[in-house]
């Protein structure tokens, strides 16, 4: 006979492989809502002083956002890949902010020190810019291009999330879109008659 409790159990070991399948994989969200939009403003304190304003980077830099927490193991898998490959491109007119939920300096401050790692946190206290980014679930990396639209939105730790990252920068530090522009319904291909 099972018991009660162990398909409870049972069902809360599944739920948690799913979510952590779909973490590891990670994935392009074409089913984003903010993707190919205008990306949402905001102004966040910064962990080790001072503020960020994402209207500063319109018309000038691509903007990498790396929504995070220090409690977050797929979120601490990927900081090092997304400071690595960020730092290649800063000289090209690519910034990174990883934007911690709800956390303190302090916390922050402590994960830095531990991993030695030297990044740009903006702090995302009260999680409203996490709301406004649509963020369900962390991590979530939103790439942002000069002109302040959203080209791009991976949920999770994906095995190729290096390679996909470099990939998507290459294509807009070289002026070209992630995105294919729609097309008006006179512009779609039609058939041709015999």
């Amino acid at each position: 006979m099972i018991s009660s409790r162990s398909v409870l159990v049972t069902g809360l070991a599944v739920a948690c492989g799913l979510l952590l399948a779909y973490s590891i994989v990670g994935a392009q969200e074409p089913s984003y809502p903010l993707l190919g939009k205008a990306a949402p403003g905001f102004s966040l304190d910064l962990a080790g002083g001072g503020k960020m304003n994402l209207a500063d980077h319109k018309g000038k830099d691509i903007v990498v956002l790396d929504f995070w927490a220090t409690w977050c193991p797929p979120c601490r898998t990927l900081m090092p890949i997304m400071v690595d490959v960020t730092d290649k491109y800063k000289s090209k007119g690519v910034v990174f902010y990883a934007v911690d939920i709800h956390e303190s300096p302090e916390a922050i401050k402590a994960f830095q020190e531990k991993t030695a790692l030297k990044f740009t946190v903006a702090l995302d206290t009260d999680g409203k810019v996490s709301n406004d980014y649509a963020v369900d679930s962390i991590p979530m990396t939103v790439i942002i291009d000069k002109e302040g639209v959203i080209k791009a939105a991976h949920i999770g730790l994906a095995p190729d999330a290096r390679e996909r990252v470099t990939k998507e920068l290459d294509t807009l530090v070289a002026g070209k879109s992630l995105i294919a522009p729609e097309r008006k319904p006179e512009e779609k291909k039609q058939p041709e008659k015999k």
